[in-house]
């Protein structure tokens, strides 16, 4: 074999390494059961989303609940103009969508 081959085969299998171990990562993100809830831009609160509940926050423009049902999280009864953040609907770990009440200064997603 000439030296250009060894290096194109080694390269080839550089980047096969590369895009596995980045699948794997991703895999790892999505099967995180945590949902972080970010309010008064540096509290936490972490939720397990297989646990039913109902968390009310107070933001910066109101109060917001946040429901939590059967492994999907939603944003209800919030105090803001266009209710933007409550039109999203149910969100679950399958969707990675986060949730955002920029009056509120408000984002709900998965950790």
């Amino acid at each position: 074999m000439k030296k250009k081959e060894i290096v194109f085969i080694i390269g080839i299998v550089a980047l096969a390494a590369a895009i596995f171990i980045g699948v794997q990562l991703m895999n790892m993100q999505k099967n995180k059961d945590v949902v972080k809830i970010i309010y008064r831009s540096d509290t936490v609160l972490e939720v397990d989303p297989t646990k039913d509940g109902e968390y009310w926050f107070d933001g910066s423009y109101g109060k917001l609940m946040v429901e939590v049902k059967d492994g999907q999280w939603r944003v209800t009864n919030e105090e803001c103009p266009n209710h933007v953040c409550s039109k999203t609907g149910w969100v679950s770990i399958d969707d990675y969508l986060p949730i955002i009440c920029l009056p509120n200064e408000i984002s709900v997603e998965l950790k």
